[in-house]
Formats: C-alpha cells, sequence, structure tokens
C-alpha cells in the first residue's frame, strides 16, 4: 500500500522531538522520530506491543534492558514486551525509525488530532 506525502501525520511532541507517522496496518507501524541534541524519551515500556528502533541519522544514547549504549546510522534495537527503554539524542537533527507491532492507536489517534488543529 502506497502512502502518499500528504497522508504521513506530522506531530511536534515538544522537547526537541517531532513525529511523522509514515504508514500503518492492524499489526504494524513505523514512526520517523527526529530529534534536538539533549532531547529525551524518558524510561518507560509497553505492555501491548513490541518496539524496533533503527537509527536512520545521527546519534543516541539508548538504553534497552537496562543496558545503555551509544548508537549511530544503520544500527537497531528492539523493545520487548515490558522491557524499559529510553532514548538521549546525542546530536541536532538526529533522526530513528520505530517500528511497532501491532500498530499504536495511540499515536495514530494523537497525530490525527494535532494535524486536525496545526499546519506542517
Amino acid at each position: 500500500m502506497h502512502v502518499p506525502e500528504k497522508d504521513i501525520l506530522f506531530m511536534d511532541k515538544g522537547g526537541g522531538v517531532t513525529q511523522r507517522v509514515l504508514g500503518f496496518h492492524k499489526n504494524v507501524m513505523a514512526v520517523e522520530m527526529t530529534f534536538q541534541k539533549g532531547a529525551i524519551f524518558p524510561p518507560h515500556s509497553h505492555s501491548d506491543h513490541v518496539q524496533g528502533i533503527y537509527i536512520v541519522r545521527g546519534k543516541f544514547e539508548i538504553t534497552c534492558g537496562g543496558e545503555t549504549t551509544v548508537v549511530g546510522p544503520g544500527e537497531m534495537f528492539y523493545a520487548d514486551y515490558n522491557e524499559p527503554h529510553a532514548t538521549h539524542c546525542l546530536e541536532d537533527n538526529s533522526v530513528l525509525l520505530d517500528i511497532h507491532t501491532p500498530m499504536r492507536e495511540d499515536i495514530w489517534k494523537e497525530s490525527y488530532e494535532y494535524s486536525q488543529t496545526h499546519q506542517k
């Protein structure tokens, strides 16, 4: 299924983080996240899905399952069900691709509602 640029949902999450919901199906969702240096996603976990984190550009310090690693382009992490993970950005305009399975309806809804009240 093709997702044209006009259908990609953008959201400014604040704190130096923006996201674009690139596409989704009931079993998978792809979300591009852009971070500015110093931006963080604090430790959290998910009981209802698994998350893959692929580094597209820049450098991050990622903590996953109690292990903290500095990662760059081409590297990937997985956070299993209930596995704590956190992200700290080390360079401006760093980009990661979050892959969620199954899809995160909360992310889609939040992004859709934001797109209805904000211009890109």
